[in-house]
């Protein structure tokens, strides 16, 4: 039996549309028909772990409206418990509008909706959910609140805990919501901004992981996209450099990459075999356009990895 990975986070509808460059203030430009999808981080790194071949459960909250219906019976057929697929009557369903270019690269505007309205009380209506779970995992897209309850109900629960800190938040989390993080798996912004440390060589990396590490963050893995990624603990330090694909949409590279890991922890598998697992499916989730649809199976991730030598 797979064992099971609890998240927590967002969902969003994505609008996407490939442009021809990112465009100047007050420019007009002419981009491809626009694709929808189904987004939202924490929705993202809920279904790529299923896709993975984990027991998921994922405590979401959409908009009483077409799109959220639409949602919930979309993760109901992925086999997402709908009892923790909450509902807003007075928000919409969170959207995204993501622009892509044609390296890959995106610029992404979120309207929250529904996903600003989960609340601590919402995680306390569910005491059981915690029941069988190893690994507790969720990022910024919601209230920071909700986020500081789970991880300490999460770490009560003696659960692993994995925070994808992204957004960045304005304000840098506490060194007591720090302090409740296990893997903090930031990218390279990120880990400026909750460091304070400006990344201007590659030797800045160890600084800004130790930094975090002091706040009371058990073990740091700094995505860095196609320059791979960065783990430091207090023990050890590894640099693994990146899969080489050809990059069609970045969108949810990441959220693949920390589901992977999740995946990984929750296996029990060897440090490097869980980066090395979270590395391909960062890479493979690149060449595909879409958030949701760009997440590797794990047939796919294993073909992947077996084609590849180690980067």
């Amino acid at each position: 039996m797979a064992e099971k990975i609890l998240v927590l986070g967002s969902s969003n509808v994505d609008l996407v549309v490939k442009i021809p460059h990112f465009h100047q203030p007050g420019e007009t430009i002419i981009g491809e028909d626009r694709v929808i999808a189904f987004g939202g981080k924490g929705a993202n790194q809920a279904i790529a772990a299923r896709r993975l071949g984990a027991d998921v459960d994922f405590l979401t909250k959409l908009g009483r409206d077409s799109w959220g219906e639409s949602y919930r019976q979309y993760l109901g057929r992925h086999g997402l418990n709908r009892r923790f697929l909450l509902t807003d009557k007075k928000r919409a369903t969170g959207m995204a509008m993501i622009e892509v270019s044609p390296q890959g690269e995106n610029r992404i505007v979120v309207s929250p909706g529904a996903n600003a309205s989960l609340v601590p009380a919402d995680l306390e209506r569910f005491p059981h959910i915690w029941d069988g779970v190893k690994i507790f995992l969720t990022q910024m897209e919601t209230s920071l609140p909700s986020v500081f309850t789970a991880l300490n109900m999460a770490k009560k629960h003696d659960v692993l805990t994995v925070l994808n800190p992204a957004p960045a938040p304005s304000d840098p989390p506490s060194s007591r919501l720090l302090g409740l993080v296990d893997f903090l798996v930031p990218n390279e912004w990120e880990a400026q901004a909750l460091s304070g440390i400006r990344l201007k060589k590659d030797s800045d990396l160890p600084q800004m992981a130790k930094r975090l590490l002091d706040q009371g963050v058990g073990n740091v893995v700094v995505t860095r996209g196609p320059q791979g990624l960065f783990f430091k603990n207090p023990h050890e330090e590894i640099w693994m450099k990146a899969f080489k694909v050809k990059a069609i949409d970045t969108t949810a590279a990441g959220d693949a990459f920390v589901a992977a890991l999740a995946c990984g922890l929750a296996a029990g598998k060897p440090w490097r075999e869980v980066l090395r697992w979270a590395n391909g499916a960062g890479a493979l989730a690149a060449t595909t356009l879409g958030a949701q649809p760009s997440l590797p199976r794990r047939k796919d991730l294993q073909r992947f990895l077996a084609r590849h030598s180690s980067p």
